[in-house]
């Protein structure tokens, strides 16, 4: 084998190695493959913990060392660790690696990995490792991962079994498509549109988090259907039956728009596919008296329809602090 190709394999092996001796808890065996040095890092970014960074070696072997000695229980390698979009780049003594990892110790969650290695006297080990927490993993909604042609590419366990019968979604030839089918240019529409600003130069932390309303129609109720698109963790994601983020952005419309109770009643009526009288009977105030409150709602929103309104209202982010 040529040195080109025996280097990524190499380098991969020294990886492979880390994680087996992670996963059977060998503190020796795991340190064998780092740079022991003060200017080895090891950073952790995670959903519930938030940022974690061990700077130098000592501080990275005696936190690990303390993980090892209060979860001591062995995990078998095989099938519990897959890797996807693995990429390597060697330069002379120095390699990086990025991949994501599917499986640990702690599941089947997946997490975003960058190793940098050194070769010390012909050997490679770690010099620093960054590991990212997908936040979708972590998700209690449906979710689905699209393609710019709405190609279902992953799913969660919720969306796997709500999708089925789903009076608004389906799944057909590897598509992800409305029931109805003058609804699905809305749901290609708004996928567009996310990948439009996913591959745009702004970066994402700086405007506003992008949502999505998409309405599907109505439920044998008469309840009107939404699914979102949104965009977390650089990927195109729809989510659906979240009665959360209704909840959710309903409240944040209450906030930014500074919708006074009855107004956000109002609304959250409006979303669910009321018309006026339908509301009025459930309220117990007249049509006339909701007429005014719509207004200044339109108002206070700037739309000048209900559908404008629930599109604005199902798509509003708490402000940034």
């Amino acid at each position: 084998m040529e040195d080109s190709e025996a280097d990524p394999a190499a380098i991969l092996g020294v990886i492979r190695a880390e994680t087996d001796a992670w996963l059977q808890r060998d503190f020796e065996a795991w340190a064998d493959h780092w740079v022991q040095s003060p200017h080895t890092r090891r950073m952790e970014a995670w959903v519930s913990l938030g940022v974690r960074v061990d700077e130098g070696w000592d501080a990275i072997a005696a936190r690990i060392k303390k993980i090892v000695e209060r979860f001591p229980e062995k995990h078998t390698f095989a099938g519990r660790v897959r890797w996807e979009k693995v990429n390597v780049v060697i330069d002379r003594d120095m390699a990086w690696v990025t991949f994501d990892q599917i499986g640990s110790d702690t599941g089947e969650d997946r997490k975003r990995q960058l190793r940098i290695l050194h070769r010390i006297d012909g050997v490679w080990k770690i010099g620093c490792a960054v590991v990212m927490e997908c936040t979708v993993e972590e998700a209690s909604c449906p979710l689905i991962e699209v393609d710019a042609d709405v190609r279902i590419l992953w799913t969660n366990r919720l969306a796997r079994e709500r999708i089925l019968g789903h009076p608004g979604l389906a799944a057909a030839a590897g598509r992800l498509r409305a029931r109805r089918r003058e609804r699905d240019v809305g749901l290609r529409d708004a996928v567009r549109s996310a990948f439009c600003e996913l591959q745009s130069q702004r970066p994402l932390n700086v405007v506003p988090k992008q949502a999505w309303a998409v309405k599907l129609g109505e439920d044998a109720a008469g309840v009107s259907l939404y699914c979102w698109v949104l965009l977390e963790d650089g990927r195109v994601l729809i989510s659906f039956d979240d009665a959360e983020t209704i909840e959710r952005r309903i409240a944040c419309a209450r906030e930014v728009f500074s919708l006074s109770p009855a107004q956000t009643r109002l609304a959250r009526l409006i979303i669910d596919g009321l018309e006026l009288a339908a509301a009025s009977d459930v309220l117990q105030v007249s049509v006339n008296t909701l007429r005014t409150q719509l207004q200044r709602i339109f108002d206070k929103t700037g739309v000048r329809s209900q559908a404008a309104l629930v599109r604005t209202l199902l798509s509003t982010e708490a402000p940034t602090k």
